[in-house]
């Protein structure tokens, strides 16, 4: 078997490892070009999938758009395209590369999770189980036939990180041996239309914290956009980062939504529109991270005021 590999980040490597682990040739990785770094931007860093495939010889193609860089594509044989948190919607032309199939790694349960941040949004819906589905790929998002998929629970205090890491060994575990399955005759499913949803790349609207909600429905906001791109709200005028809340009751005081009703060591009590949270850890107007505990004394803000 020979495939193209395409992805981006840690989760991307994960899959390439697996395909690597099956002895699955792969004869060419396209990913994202380095990215600048540090404060003067002089430095870059290669994207983790970059980085596997250097190490273990493969032929990388850096490109913003596969879909213009083609013909570097063109320059390989290969019976199979893989992605797996690549990035780019593919174009017709690239999606008729490979002799075989162009196979994607998605991160929900097909076919509900279309979209690009299944992951963030399986916790910010509460979902309770979530996995991964090895699809065909078709010029439709995430609308192709699919092949394997499995299952993972989603633990109640799990972030947004800790669901990645979750993922990540699922895709590690899995993605090899499946795709040989495919390969020996594996029978596709289709995807039943009725039970589709979408669940797309998060928005900055999506990130502000709705506090006009119960208690359990904000906390699985707050922990579902750790550590990227983060939840946030305001107070004071001042943008702030909420990092680490925790559920303490589910009663209603009277305040209105967004009312902080204690300072103390362990965080401030907010009032939601059914319960409240405990908010722990903060970034406050683009400063370092800092724990509640330590911005007590601060002039930021006092009870009574109202994150909204």
């Amino acid at each position: 078997m020979k495939a193209a590999f395409l992805g981006t980040p840690n989760i991307g490597a994960q899959a390439l490892q697996s395909l690597i682990n099956a002895k699955i040739e792969v004869v060419a990785v396209v990913t994202l070009p380095d990215k600048k770094i540090g404060r003067s931007h002089s430095e870059t860093q290669a994207t983790p999938v970059a980085l596997l495939a250097k190490k273990n010889k493969i032929p990388i193609i850096k490109t913003n758009s596969i879909n213009k860089d083609i013909d570097q594509l063109k320059e390989y044989d290969f019976e199979y395209m893989i992605t797996c948190a690549f990035g780019q919607f593919l174009s017709d032309d690239v999606l008729n590369l490979p002799t075989k199939k162009a196979l994607n790694v998605h991160g929900s349960l097909l076919p509900e999770g279309r979209g690009g941040a299944p992951i963030h949004w399986a916790i910010i819906k509460g979902k309770k189980v979530t996995g991964i589905t090895i699809m065909e790929m078709v010029s439709k998002m995430d609308a192709g036939d699919y092949y394997s998929q499995y299952k993972i629970d989603i633990d109640k205090n799990d972030t947004t990180d800790i669901l990645f890491e979750k993922m990540s060994a699922l895709i590690l575990e899995k993605t090899g041996d499946s795709i040989k399955e495919i390969d020996n005759g594996m029978k596709p499913t289709k995807q039943d239309e009725n039970k589709v949803s979408f669940w797309m790349n998060i928005k900055k609207e999506d990130a502000k914290i709705n506090f006009n909600q119960n208690v359990n429905d904000v906390y699985n906001q707050i922990r579902g956009l750790t550590s990227k791109p983060g939840a946030w709200t305001t107070i004071n005028e001042r943008i702030v980062k909420v990092h680490a809340a925790e559920v303490v009751d589910e009663i209603n005081t009277g305040s209105k939504p967004g009312t902080i009703l204690d300072l103390n060591k362990n965080g401030a009590l907010v009032q939601t529109k059914q319960g409240i949270i405990n908010i722990v850890e903060i970034t406050l107007d683009g400063k370092k991270k800092n724990t509640i505990a330590n911005l007590i004394n601060s002039s930021y803000f006092k009870v009574n005021d109202i994150f909204s």
